[in-house]
């Protein structure tokens, strides 16, 4: 039988050697079934699944291995072997240790145990079973090489430096390792000289040409970092991390399109690699490619759905694109991975504020001011969503504690002097506006806040100046514009409205407030006509903007147009069949007409609806007469 069995073998090693591992599988497995005791068949069959990528089968067989043959090193290596390709990092340093045990200088397996501790981050212990790899055969470069990164690992890089230097001088290939210990010292002049003395001997080596890329762009050498990635790239074209660094830099540049192509092309090459598909998702929302953008970071989530930074990411993107619920969903996604982040808390609150529900942005803010309880950007934004909800109570305190802890900050102050404003307290309002003019005296805003506590005060010279200081310092300021306006028209300065309100007109002629202001001044003006055209170019804007509808009636009764009169009250009541002045309208339109039976029906529903008003029952008396 063993006759039979020995040229079987014979053939199963050649077949190995020549890489038919196929067929030297097929060999192995035959001689075994002739002879199943045989050990180094075992091991030969284990050799040829482990180049296969089979390394579950090829365990089993160094398995059989060890328990035909407990003392042969080389089988408690080789079931190291396949059990570290499963990542199974701590039964591989059980096999590899007992593999040196067995046979105190077998180097291979003081190396092998030092590359599995490193895995499992032991680094004293794999720095031991390497150093004792290196005493048994000095020029090992694994060994070596490996030595090196544990040392850095333990944060001994000069150790590692040495290490290094030991090695290239032994072996000039072995200078790039000391390339990257110099580096990870933060020696980038010098790590990039020896990377680059590396590549003039091996030009073709595509991971001293990434070193090389990475010690230049360290010392802000990026056009110089780029070239050197690309050249990588094209050395190693199937190597996705090569593109993605060369994205890296191309990003830092603001050049994005290129960023683009380069993290594209590392989602081709990696498909599953999330880092990839957050990196191109940066640099399209960078480029202003939202929707494409938002796409990349979903596939990053579903790559690695607990990677906070792709929802944050995915977060601004639907922000800049308006879409508010969608951003406030996925910080909801982001806070269950981080419950307590006050950052992702915050994002919330802002996103919920912008979709209008200002109570759940107070709660998200409430609840990042319980972890950040002195910040006080997260008290003015509690203050403003308190604010919008009109507890303005509420929104004082706030905003009263995002003063004190941050003086400095004039939204805060214009923010609390408002809400003083809005609870009546325009005396506290224009104290605090005057606070902040202050810190700053020409900023119109503030300027312009002050007019209107002044205003609200009776104290109209102050207002009208303080008005007019926030105009000269911002020309354009419509607000302020309108602001002086309609004091103007309270103080019956028609003239002086009208002016005011055309300069709001010639800066924004979209503006619903500056046209019917000017509607207004004008009718006061005894100009209808001028009034009316005023009127309707308002309600083109908004058809809703009572104010115009009120001037435009007026204007058109003072013309004698009262056809179009009735017609604009029927307007209103097409959106509004409750609005009694309408009916009102309608019913004087009517009246002079001679059409009195329906005005009499349009004013008892004028007084129907609001009875205490005196002129829609005058009107219906004075109908009900001409009945009569």
């Amino acid at each position: 039988m063993s006759g039979e069995v020995a040229p079987l073998l014979g053939r199963a090693r050649a077949l190995a050697a020549q890489g038919r591992w196929g067929d030297a599988e097929a060999a192995f497995r035959e001689a075994l079934a002739r002879r199943p005791d045989d050990a180094p068949a075992h091991v030969g069959l284990g050799l040829a699944l482990r180049r296969q990528r089979r390394a579950d089968e090829a365990e089993a067989a160094f398995r059989r291995a060890v328990a035909l043959a407990p003392r042969s090193a080389s089988a408690h290596a080789e079931l190291g072997g396949a059990l570290f390709e499963q990542a199974r990092y701590a039964d591989a340093a059980a096999a590899f240790t007992e593999a040196a045990r067995l046979r105190p200088d077998f180097v291979k397996a003081h190396v092998s145990l030092g590359l599995a501790l490193a895995r499992q981050a032991a680094w004293a212990a794999a720095e031991t079973a390497l150093r004792e790899a290196l005493r048994l055969k000095p020029g090992d470069r694994t060994a070596r090489a490996n030595l090196g990164t544990v040392l850095r690992r333990q944060r001994r890089p000069a150790e590692a430096e040495a290490i290094h230097r030991d090695a290239a001088r032994r072996d000039p290939a072995a200078r790039v390792e000391l390339a990257v210990a110099l580096y990870e010292q933060g020696r980038y002049a010098e790590a990039a000289v020896t990377f680059r003395e590396t590549l003039s001997e091996r030009p073709r080596d595509a991971k001293a040409r990434l070193g090389w890329g990475l010690a230049l762009e360290r010392q802000g050498r990026l056009v110089e970092a780029i070239a050197a990635y690309r050249e990588a790239v094209r050395l190693r074209p199937d190597a996705a991390h090569l593109h993605q660094r060369l994205g890296l830099a191309l990003r830092r540049c603001h050049r994005y399109a290129e960023a683009v192509t380069a993290f594209r092309e590392a989602t081709r090459r990696a498909p599953r690699d999330a880092r990839s598909h957050h990196h191109l998702a940066v640099a399209l929302e960078r480029h202003g490619r939202y929707d494409e953008a938002a796409a990349a970071f979903r596939a990053a989530i579903r790559l690695r759905p607990g990677h906070v930074p792709s929802y944050v990411g995915l977060a601004v993107t639907l922000r800049r694109q308006g879409r508010w619920a969608e951003e406030a969903a996925t910080y909801a996604e982001a806070l269950r991975l981080e419950p307590d982040d006050a950052d992702l808390l915050t994002g919330r609150g802002l996103a919920l504020g912008a979709a209008g529900d200002y109570a759940a942005a107070a709660e998200a803010f409430r609840r990042a001011l319980g972890l950040r309880p002195d910040d006080g950007d997260l008290h003015y934004e509690l203050g403003v969503a308190l604010g919008r909800q009109g507890r303005h109570a509420d929104a004082e305190t706030a905003l009263r504690e995002a003063v004190r802890l941050r003086p400095e900050s004039l939204k805060a102050r214009a923010n609390f002097a408002l809400g003083l404003g809005r609870q009546g307290k325009h005396a506290e309002a224009e104290a605090a506006y005057r606070e902040a003019l202050g810190l700053r005296p020409r900023h119109p805003v503030l300027h312009r806040g002050l007019g209107v506590s002044l205003y609200w005060q009776g104290r109209h010279d102050e207002a009208e100046r303080a008005f007019h200081q926030a105009i000269q310092l911002r020309p354009a300021y419509v607000r302020a514009h309108c602001d002086l306006g309609e004091m103007f028209v309270e103080r019956q300065r028609w003239a002086e409205a009208e002016a005011a309100y055309r300069a709001a007109v010639r800066i924004k002629p979209a503006s619903v407030t500056a046209q019917a202001g000017l509607a207004g001044a004008l009718l006061a003006l005894g100009r209808a006509d001028e009034a009316e055209a005023a009127c309707r170019e308002a309600l083109r804007l908004d058809g809703d903007e009572a104010r115009a509808h009120f001037v435009l009636w007026d204007a058109l009764e003072a013309q004698g147009r009262f056809r179009e009169l009735g017609e604009a009250a029927r307007a209103v009541l097409g959106r509004r069949p409750d609005h009694a002045d309408a009916h009102a309208r309608l019913g004087r339109a009517l009246d002079e007409e001679g059409r009195w039976d329906e005005a009499r029906a349009a004013y008892e529903t004028a007084v129907r609806l609001n009875p205490g008003v005196t002129r829609f029952r005058e009107g219906l008396a004075r109908v009900s007469a001409k009945l009569k």
